[in-house]
């Protein structure tokens, strides 16, 4: 079975749904516990940014012996049909029922430069725009930068020359970590500019390096299983000890934030070949398949669930679990119920008409592209970023 990018690795599906599960938990105990360690959960956006990165790039390579006009337009024609509809039902769904601030900056995927800047030019206002209860969408800056991520990065690839690429994504890389130091010491106490594409891009600069430097055969260590277990023990390891985000570091990166850069794509890229192992074996284990390929719909709904599960919680205390945190527990049961819905009605209706644009692309054995009416991996196309 392959995907789009030439190739199926199951864990990928299965890492999306503890990826999943460290956001909404994250989410819940960070509210109760600033200042804690709880904060190393936010490391899973940048893990979702690093495989986006790491996956789409192997995409396009694929693309890339199509003619160039077939093969962005079919990029774009199959991404917009995976994020877009549920993207805009779930906005106007918010929009309808309470109301969602900055909402033209919502529909334009442009939300992650709004809340820099009124995060600069006005805290107070951005305050305000935190204690705007559940409602904020906040958590959409992170669709955003990977939105405009999907819509930039094609051009580069399929238009760009070959020869520059490598040097070219290094310097991606080096203008993010100079953007990032630069505004640690220019920018005031609030600014939120972890979500903006130069500093957030870091995370997906690197998984489109790994890629790539995958895709040519040159990294050949990324296939040991010592590159799989060190970097997830590496992570492991500096997060829990790392004070930095417990002040959600992905807001305002650290000064190290490019050490994480290395060692989320090493895992991301080892985990590939290493589906044998035991924690490939553990990812792949189909309930955590199929609760991975819902992830992208319950990232768009759990903070909007908020109120209700509030709700329900207060009318029936038996389901408050921990009563330090009571979201914790009845929280990513209900968002992953009401993803699973969005997905079975709505989201897998539609992406069935992802392989009808002039047929699907699809890498063969020899990491070319073929056209192929069927055969593209299943979960919903949950391994292709």
């Amino acid at each position: 079975m392959k995907s789009e990018a030439g190739f199926y690795c199951p864990a990928y599906v299965g890492l999306r749904f503890f990826l999943l599960m460290a956001v909404l938990e994250g989410h819940y105990w960070f509210e109760k516990f600033p200042g804690t360690r709880v904060g190393a959960l936010s490391l899973s956006v940048p893990c979702f940014f690093a495989l986006s990165g790491f996956l789409i790039s192997h995409t396009l390579f694929c693309y890339e012996s199509l003619a160039r006009g077939r093969a962005l337009a079919t990029f774009y024609f199959r991404r917009a049909l995976r994020i877009l509809p549920a993207y805009y039902l779930v906005l106007a769904l918010a929009q309808w029922w309470r109301g969602v601030p900055y909402l033209g900056w919502h529909l334009t995927y442009l939300l992650n430069w709004k809340i820099y800047l009124v995060s600069c030019s006005d805290p107070a206002a951005f305050v305000e725009y935190l204690n705007y209860r559940d409602f904020n969408a906040i958590h959409f800056w992170s669709v955003c930068v990977e939105e405009q991520f999907y819509l930039l990065y094609p051009l580069f690839v399929l238009f760009g020359p070959v020869v520059w690429r490598t040097r070219a994504l290094l310097v991606g890389i080096l203008f993010c970590v100079g953007a990032r130091w630069f505004l640690l010491k220019t920018a005031p106490p609030l600014c939120f500019f972890g979500g903006l594409p130069f500093v957030a891009g870091e995370y997906i600069l690197w998984g489109c390096l790994f890629a790539w430097m995958d895709f040519r055969g040159r990294w050949r260590w990324l296939e040991s299983r010592w590159a799989l277990y060190g970097s997830l023990l590496g992570l492991v390891a500096l997060a829990w000890n790392d004070t930095a985000f417990a002040r959600w570091g992905q807001w305002r990166p650290p000064l190290h934030q490019s050490v994480y850069c290395l060692l989320i794509p090493t895992l991301v890229a080892s985990l590939r070949y290493n589906g044998a192992s035991w924690l490939g074996r553990f990812l792949a284990w189909k309930p955590f398949r199929r609760i991975g390929t819902w992830s992208y719909g319950a990232y768009l709904v759990h903070s909007f669930l908020n109120p209700t599960l509030d709700g329900l919680l207060e009318a029936y205390p038996a389901l408050v679990l921990f009563p330090a945190c009571p979201r914790a527990g009845l929280g990513p049961l209900l968002t992953i119920a009401v993803a699973a819905l969005l997905w079975t009605f709505y989201e897998r209706p539609i992406q069935s008409w992802r392989g009808r644009f002039s047929g699907a692309v699809v890498a063969g054995e020899d990491g070319h592209a073929v056209d192929q009416k069927a055969g593209l991996a299943g979960e919903g196309d949950a391994a292709d970023g």
